[in-house]
This record gives structure tokens, sequence and C-alpha cells, in this order.
């Protein structure tokens, strides 16, 4: 058996353009309010903004993992481990803090009528959990298209991280927000018209009406897919 081979790899690339490399821009986080939120204990007007704008501010995200939990067996010295269940990691998306402060009031807001630390009572699950997605795009012929979906079931935030100020340099503010979740889904949504090699872009690019595959305006609405290749 030979070594492998850059030209084996390189030519394996141009043959397949899901073979290319996946780049850590370009994707969508889709993420809506829960029910608690619209039961009247949330300004209307503020949660219409802050729901609409928060997946615009998403700067980073993480991907869920999934593991397989194990039990052990010890059978006269030999350990032979067998599968129990599955479980899978929290994730961590980070927002760029507005001015107003808008999507940190959302997640705070958000905590306190999940776990009231007023009267210490702790709201019903379906009230607090959503359904959300994370999208990721590569570059494509038409601009750019959906690559895959990841579906997270029954998720709420757990934790609205530290905002760090100091007056020593301007920077901008970031915020970390930790997400629980039942199960995760992930599917391949590899169109067959992706391009073998992508195209250099800019920020302006990505909002101009024809950068955008005209199939995702049924997933985004009014809005362009941003999240992380906005801030790139």
């Amino acid at each position: 058996m030979k070594p492998n081979s850059f030209k084996e790899f390189k030519d394996m690339i141009g043959r397949s353009a899901g073979a290319m490399p996946m780049t850590s821009n370009l994707y969508q986080v889709n993420l809506g309010a829960p029910n608690i939120l619209r039961e009247g204990i949330y300004d209307p007007v503020k949660l219409i903004e802050a729901e609409r704008t928060v997946d615009y501010y998403a700067s980073s995200v993480t991907l869920p993992s999934r593991a397989v939990t194990t039990g052990e067996l010890n059978n006269i010295g030999q350990i032979r481990r067998f599968a129990t269940g599955q479980t899978a990691s929290e994730i961590n998306i980070q927002f760029l803090v507005t001015k107003d402060q808008r999507h940190r009031y959302f997640f705070e807001q958000w905590l306190n009528h999940t776990a009231s630390d007023g009267d210490n009572t702790v709201a019903f699950y379906d009230d607090y959990v959503i359904d959300m997605e994370i999208l990721k795009y590569e570059n494509g012929p038409e601009g750019h298209q959906q690559t895959a979906a990841y579906k997270l079931y029954g998720a709420f935030p757990f934790n609205v991280g530290q905002l760090q100020l100091n007056n020593e340099q301007t920077n901008l503010v970031q915020l970390d927000v930790a997400f629980y979740f039942e199960r995760y889904r992930m599917d391949q949504t590899m169109p067959q018209t992706l391009r073998a090699k992508p195209q250099k872009f800019t920020p302006k690019d990505l909002y101009t009406d024809t950068s955008i595959p005209n199939f995702l305006d049924s997933l985004v609405g009014d809005f362009p897919p941003i999240g992380g290749s906005f801030i790139a």
C-alpha cells in the first residue's frame, strides 16, 4: 500500500465539490423566542425587535457533538464495554452586543422566567424550550448554497456569560450564551452544482439580492443568511 499523495488529494477535490474542506464562516443561526416570553410579560415591541435581529449578531457558534454512553462488564479481568444510550453536548453561541443591549436583555428575561430568583419558581418545560437551527453554507455558482443543517430540539439557554469592560482599549463587546438541548439531527443538503473551487467574497457581496439563492427565501423570510458570514 503506497502512502497518500497530494496529487491524488488534489484530483479528488477537483472531481467532487463536496470533497473541498469546509470553511468556518458562512452560517446562519435560526433562534426564536420561547412561549414564556409571548405571554405579555415582555414588551411586544422589544420582543419582536430582539427576536428578528438576534441572528444577525451571532459572531460564532459551536456545532453540537454526539457520544454514546457505555457501561462496563468485568469478566475475570477482561473489561467489555457496551452501549447504554446516547448523549449530546451543550452548544455555545457568541453574540456581538448592541449599544442598547437588547439581546442581553432578551436572554436575561428568558432565564429569569425559566427559573425565577424572585419567587423560586420554575416554568413549565414546554414554555421555555424552543427548536432551533444552525445552517451551513458554502460558495456556489449561484451565490451561497446550503450544505448542511443542524436541528436542535428542546433547546434553552442555561448560562448568560459575563461582559468584560475596561478603559484600556476600545473593543467590540461579545456575549457568550450556552444552551442545553434534548437531541439534535444533522442533515446533509449538498447541492450537486456546488463549485469545486470557491470564489473570494466580501461582506458587501453578502447583502446583494443576487448573491442569495432563491430557495433560501423560504427559510429566512426577509432576512439574508449571515451569521458568521457577515462577521468574517
